[in-house]
């Protein structure tokens, strides 16, 4: 039987065709494997076994290693413990009619039971976007929960169910050092998570009080979802939806629903270099119901117009207008349309010139505005400082007085560009011992860095000005002997945050930081980089678009005017294959490749080339008990990545004065 689970339920709400492509290796699924994920997975596999301490007492409904999957047995398991007056289930399983579910922690007092899920996810009481309700951000989350009230009320209908998340609550600090050591990562097949508690530590955490997870109650807004008032699917009331994504799961059958291009745009099941073997059901999807053949899929959309407004998706959606050759420059006009930070081309003017682009062939695949650009890089100070930043939010803190999900910045990389057009990849910080948190140090090491010299320094996206003003707040509160000094530093780099609830104090810095992606959206547009602003896909465009560029780091290092750290002299940046420049980040070395297999390992990572990735190897080196070995393996390919971040910086700088030249 084709049972829907709590993860298909919410696949279905997302939207109802995907199920048909779900857990069918012949289609491509990009979230499948996917670096990133696996690393917020082992958070919340952490957060998961802390909430369990919560119940010391509770059982644990496992899967058995090596053996198939085994519906009937896990709910029989669960009738056997459900039949004591009293008692706390971890994993839970129930099943009614084709819907089956596993619930985080079920604790049972007679018939009244409760219905805890656990996520690694955290909330502010108060706080308008923080907080428990139902809008977008907790939508899913609290269907979820109530798809697990009705499997059991139907399953067992004498029980009274009362639901709650449990959470990572904002407003609680940690009450020991190391909570986030107390839970390592041994992938232990006899246990789902795959996380072993440290129990000579956790024997000094007092719980609940010390935990910083939260029970919330959500009776209220369940019985809104149970009554219809809100749904997500807007045709279906609840049960209905239950019902009819139940009989097309069980049918295998692509439901039909009508696209919508909000979800479309995002969906996994399309194919992209990696998976070209792959059937595309995105693209099947538009082939059933607007009758597309393959020519229509190289045709200009909408879904590549960079940051277009819902409201606008949606208008285009009800219209059933999807190709930018059918859509009028007054359909993208906004109800009104700010400056970018710097005076350059507006947003709507940027999404102009984009879909003019995209539809006309020309000579010159970039667009300019050269006297603004000139005159704004003859406003920065040489020698040119370029930073990159590698920070990790963790749900447990490390240090006691620490609230979730504050970043641990355990990496950054500093290249200069000197007038005279040396590139100097000048300093560099990582820290990946286990248990040591980071940030303090870090701005030592960046201060000391950037002292080298008083040149305008850059970031690419305010992720850096975010990332130091929460070190900044952490050192507010922190007895650091040289606080003062490393707050003024701060301060001088970074404007206040943007946040509408901050309230906080205001300054403006004597030195404050450039973001070159700002740049580049106020002066520059390449077509090849279809919309997008991320400096993955404008430094290939880059490639691309300047001779110039190709031929300078087609060279070895060592014939270039340029210094590296973690590299060797006679490296190649770029590689050309078959007439195309290679993207620098997939040549960077998989970092086992030439691993002795004699010795254990402890990570099954295989390249670090992304931020995704990054946050992986950092995870992997704090919550496993891993060899001095591989640890320093992940050490190197962390700093070899860091410091491409910060070089593709600098050849971005370098395209943009070539054309201003």
């Amino acid at each position: 039987m084709r049972y829907l689970t709590k993860s298909r339920y919410k696949l279905g709400l997302e939207c109802p065709n995907k199920l048909y492509y779900t857990k069918k290796d012949v289609y491509a699924d990009q979230k499948k494997d996917n670096p990133f994920l696996q690393a917020l997975a082992s958070g919340g596999f952490q957060v998961e076994e802390l909430a369990r301490l919560h119940y010391p007492d509770g059982l644990l409904i496992d899967d058995t290693p090596g053996k198939r999957y085994d519906y009937n047995a896990k709910v029989e398991e669960t009738n056997k413990y459900l039949q004591q007056e009293n008692v706390v289930i971890f994993e839970a399983a129930f099943k009614y009619k084709n819907l089956f579910i596993r619930v985080d922690i079920l604790e049972k007092k007679g018939d009244q039971i409760n219905l805890i899920e656990v996520k690694a996810k955290s909330f502010k009481k108060g706080h308008e976007k923080k907080d428990v309700k139902f809008n977008t951000n907790w939508n899913f989350y609290l269907f979820d929960v109530a798809f697990q009230k009705y499997v059991i009320e139907k399953a067992r209908p004498s029980y009274t169910v009362t639901p709650f998340l449990m959470l990572a609550d904002q407003d609680k600090t940690a009450q020991v050092d190391g909570l986030n050591q107390m839970f390592r990562i041994k992938n232990n097949k006899e246990n789902r998570t795959g996380i072993q508690k440290m129990n000579t530590h956790l024997e000094t955490l007092q719980l609940p009080e010390q935990s910083v997870l939260s029970l919330v109650p959500v009776s209220d807004i369940i019985a809104d979802i149970e009554s219809g008032k809100h749904r997500i699917l807007k045709d279906y009331a609840f049960e209905d939806s239950i019902q009819v994504l139940a009989k097309a799961y069980s049918e295998d059958r692509y439901f039909g629903f009508d696209l919508n291009f909000s979800i479309c745009k995002k969906c996994e099941f399309r194919t992209d270099e990696t998976t070209k073997d792959k059937k595309s059901g995105f693209k099947e999807c538009f082939a059933k119901q607007m009758n597309w053949d393959e020519a229509d899929f190289e045709d200009a959309t909408v879904f590549e117009i960079s940051k277009l407004h819902h409201t606008k998706l949606k208008m285009f959606n009800e219209q059933g207008v999807l190709k930018l050759q059918d859509i009028d420059d007054l359909q993208l006009m906004p109800k009104s349309d700010s400056k970018q930070v710097l005076n350059g081309w507006t947003l709507y003017e940027r999404q102009i010139l984009q879909k003019e682009m995209a539809l006309e062939d020309y000579d010159i695949p970039y667009r300019l505005q050269k006297d603004k650009l000139k005159a704004e890089i003859g406003s920065w100070k040489f020698p040119l400082n370029f930073i990159d930043f590698e920070a990790s939010t963790m749900a447990l803190p490390f240090h006691k007085g620490q609230h979730p999900y504050e970043k641990a910045v355990f990496q950054f990389s500093h290249h200069i560009y000197y007038k005279n057009r040396y590139v100097e990849h000048a300093n560099e910080y990582i820290n990946v011992k286990p248990g040591v948190f980071p940030n303090f140090e870090f701005v030592r090491a960046l201060k000391k860095a950037l002292s080298q010299n008083n040149g305008t320094v850059f970031q690419y996206s305010p992720y850096e000005n975010s990332t130091l003003n929460q070190v900044k707040r952490q050192l507010e509160e922190s007895n650091e002997p040289d606080k003062e000094q490393l707050i003024t530093f701060i301060k001088s780099l970074t404007t206040p945050p943007k946040d509408r609830n901050y309230s906080g104090e205001l300054w403006v810095p004597t030195r404050g930081m450039v973001d070159l992606c700002e740049v580049v959206k106020a002066y520059y547009y390449n077509s090849y980089t279809n919309g997008s602003n991320s400096i993955k896909d404008v430094l290939p465009a880059i490639f691309r678009t300047s001779p110039w560029i190709r031929d300078k780091y087609s060279r070895k290092i060592s014939d270039i005017n340029m210094t590296t750290t973690n590299f060797p002299s006679d490296y190649i940046w770029l590689r050309d294959e078959d007439g195309v420049v290679v993207d620098p980040y997939k040549n960077l070395d998989k970092p086992f490749e030439d691993w002795d297999e004699d010795f254990e390992r402890k990570s099954d990572i295989k390249e670090i080339n992304n931020g995704g990735a990054a946050l992986t190897a950092y995870g992997l080196t704090q919550y496993t008990d891993m060899s001095d070995k591989e640890r320093n393996t992940l050490r190197k390919a962390l700093l070899k990545y860091c410091e491409l971040d910060t070089l593709a910086m600098v050849m971005v700088f370098e395209h943009l004065k070539e054309l201003c030249d």
